[in-house]
């Protein structure tokens, strides 16, 4: 391109050291006439200047819109390709269009032998009634099972969504492996039914109510016996005030520190009118996000009828 030079004056407001031989002159009617056509060839230089650019840059945009194109798309098969969860593409009719490397790992299958496969035969076949059509996209996640290469059942979550996948639509499949989570799951209810059996079978009568309301919350199968109320009758009492006797007429003391074991004698009433002089334990805890009271009878002190 060739360069532009832009005249200015020198001695006026600009600024630039004056021309050699060249003075200013007093003010008169023509300088202003001639400051107004400095600045309109100042303009019209400039106006040339941004055209020219202008024109030399035009051919670049689809260069760099191009460029940018390729970028994303590099940026766009990384995240596919490098997911930790499996990511699956299929058609309308469940087959399978493209898959990523979590997703071959997942079913034990390379990426040419998932690709043109039915979404049914990735799936239990107890499962495959519900496999879910395009009319039926998965709203939010839900849990199912996914079959390996070796007839390994996968617990996992799904969820999906439409997109537009080589100028058609297709459905965008996420599928994540709940391997873990399945078996820590199934650990925890194998451990809370081990400590139900310990509350409930165990020989000494044992409740849990809440420290606010007063009311049971849970009552084992040896209280019951003692007291003589059934389970639903005891959760349906307004509060332990149902079976305590109280002193002077004053509601049972609970303990009110957490974590704290307290061991007292106190009075209860039995469902038949029999009274009982008991010596309880009572241990403070937190229950569910709620200030709990664990109460056991040591042993029954005195009982009349």
């Amino acid at each position: 391109m060739e360069p532009i030079s832009i005249l200015r004056p020198s001695g006026l407001e600009s600024g630039v050291t004056p021309t050699p031989g060249w003075r200013p002159r007093p003010h008169s009617v023509a300088a202003p006439r001639l400051k107004r056509q400095l600045n309109a060839y100042l303009r019209e230089s400039i106006d040339t200047l941004v055209s020219i650019l202008h024109h030399r840059l035009s051919p670049m945009k689809p260069a760099l819109s191009t460029y940018e194109l390729q970028q994303r798309e590099h940026l766009f098969r990384m995240v596919f390709e490098n997911a930790p969860d499996a990511i699956f593409i299929e058609d309308f009719d469940g087959n399978v269009l493209d898959a990523n490397a979590a997703a071959c790992k997942l079913h034990g299958l390379s990426h040419d032998e998932l690709v043109g496969m039915h979404v049914s035969q990735l799936v239990p076949e107890e499962f495959r009634y519900c496999v879910y059509g395009h009319k039926e996209l998965i709203e939010g996640e839900v849990d199912g099972f996914s079959l390996a290469a070796d007839g390994r059942r996968i617990p996992v979550s799904i969820c999906s969504s439409v997109i537009q996948y080589m100028g058609r639509r297709a459905v965008l499949l996420h599928v994540r492996d709940n391997t873990k989570r399945y078996i820590a799951e199934i650990a925890l209810r194998e451990s809370e039914e081990r400590y139900r059996l310990l509350f409930d079978f165990n020989p000494q009568p044992m409740w849990v109510h809440d420290r606010e309301t007063r009311r049971f919350i849970a009552v084992n199968e040896s209280a019951q016996r003692l007291y003589q109320f059934s389970r639903e009758e005891f959760l349906q009492m307004n509060s332990i005030d149902g079976i305590c006797i109280p002193d002077d007429g004053e509601p049972c003391q609970l303990p009110n520190l957490p974590n704290l074991v307290e061991v007292s004698t106190v009075k209860h009433r039995r469902k038949d009118g029999g009274t009982l002089t008991v010596e309880l334990t009572q241990h403070t805890m937190t229950l569910d996000g709620r200030f709990a009271v664990f109460v056991m009878v040591n042993r029954v002190i005195s009982w009349r009828r």
